[in-house]
């Protein structure tokens, strides 16, 4: 069934749905009832509120497909949860007008801009702001979904962040996909991406972009290439201390300087990385400091989250930081009440909540959350098999 979306301010909004889901018990819960385990796993919500949708069928138990009394009956192996969840997806950018996105052509599917369509592949000029597929809160408001709704079924060959634009390959088959993904995985995979940072890089001209043809030597000029060389890790604030860091993982990306505008005081740079950690560009690009000028994370003139920044500028490689363990886990407290604090800004300022499922509702995310100038600019593998490259996004122009 198609999304109900609407339009405003900029914002695409797909409105609250309805979604059933079933899942077997975990081990843990046997011998439960299920509004204890609804009530001390699942904390978002009051016991209350848990007993009413129980009450209201939105929450069912089963036993060999027979209907349980989810009030009373002790869970045991092999039962069934299904749950009738009111799910509401956040807004994504909108990326075209709506009489475009229902007009596709040869050049343009959902709005979308091909660069290349054959039997094994869609290559589309992916915009900022929207997920590229489902994860997280985002389902319906995802670019693989949307293309399901014009009838194009793909699979992505790798991800991209929501907030970063360009290249986007996906497969029409998962053997296609698979392929694509075993390159990339063996590095045999050439990316190059464009990014505008605040700064005048090392030995930046106000030179033109270099063509098509060029940017195959572009990282050969070792005089002119800054390597940056340093670990990559994830911080997730929720799961505390020290769960919440990652490993830190070796990560290499090269910057070749392009252009700069001394007007703003911004340069334009290729980066090519060797590896694929998260994040690995913008991290680079801070630990640089030369951040993406519109970076709402790694950039301390906008960041929401300036003591998880700091704390990746400071230890490029936690474990071997060299203050106490005691130290990292008050530094990392810090990062996990900074973290609530901007959580709790997403929530409107009316504290409105849905009528019809008690969720608390949530606050318009700001256009400078949703847009980052980094693109994927050049995807090709090292026998020149297939090389797709995308039209020059205009922040990289003027």
């Amino acid at each position: 069934m198609s999304a109900e979306t609407y339009v405003a301010n900029g914002l695409r909004h797909i409105k609250p749905y309805y979604t059933t889901r079933s899942n077997y018990v975990k081990g843990r819960w046997i011998g439960r009832s299920l509004i204890d385990v609804l009530t001390t796993e699942f904390k978002s919500f009051s016991r209350e509120h848990y007993l009413k949708q129980i009450t209201q069928g939105r929450y069912l138990l089963k036993r060999n497909d027979v209907l349980l009394d989810a009030l009373n009956s002790p869970i045991r192996s092999g039962d069934v949860v299904t749950m009738k969840q009111h799910k509401h997806e956040p807004p994504v950018k909108q990326w075209c007008n709506v009489e475009l996105e229902n007009c596709d052509t040869a050049t343009r599917i959902a709005g979308f801009n091909v660069v290349h369509n054959d039997s094994r592949l869609l290559v589309i000029d992916k915009p900022v702001g929207i997920p590229v597929h489902p994860t997280g809160q985002f389902y319906r408001n995802t670019i693989t979904e949307i293309l399901k709704e014009h009838e194009h079924f793909v699979s992505p060959c790798y991800r991209l962040d929501k907030v970063t634009s360009g290249l986007l390959i996906l497969a029409k088959n998962t053997m296609v996909a698979r392929e694509i993904q075993m390159k990339i995985g063996a590095r045999d995979m050439n990316k190059i991406y464009l990014a505008r940072v605040r700064g005048k890089f090392p030995h930046v001209t106000t030179t033109k972009f270099p063509t098509s043809n060029q940017l195959d030597s572009l990282f050969q000029h070792n005089s002119i290439t800054t390597i940056e060389n340093s670990p990559i890790y994830s911080i997730e604030p929720k799961k505390g201390f020290p769960a919440g860091l990652s490993d830190s993982k070796e990560a290499t990306t090269l910057f070749y300087p392009i252009r700069y505008f001394p007007e703003t005081n911004e340069s334009i740079l290729a980066c090519k990385p060797l590896t694929g950690r998260t994040h690995q560009i913008r991290i680079h690009l801070a630990r640089l400091e030369f951040p993406i000028v519109n970076d709402s994370i790694y950039s301390s003139e906008y960041t929401m989250y300036p003591n998880r920044l700091q704390f990746i500028k400071d230890y490029r490689h936690w474990e071997l930081s060299p203050v106490t363990k005691d130290q990292l886990r008050e530094q990392f407290q810090q990062i996990i009440y900074e973290a609530k604090s901007v959580s709790d800004l997403k929530v409107n300022e009316d504290n409105r909540t849905c009528e019809e499922c008690g969720v608390a509702l949530m606050a318009d995310p700001q256009m400078l959350q949703l847009e980052l100038y980094l693109h994927a600019w050049q995807y090709c593998d090292n026998d020149k098999t297939f090389n797709f490259q995308t039209e020059l996004p205009t922040w990289a122009e003027n």
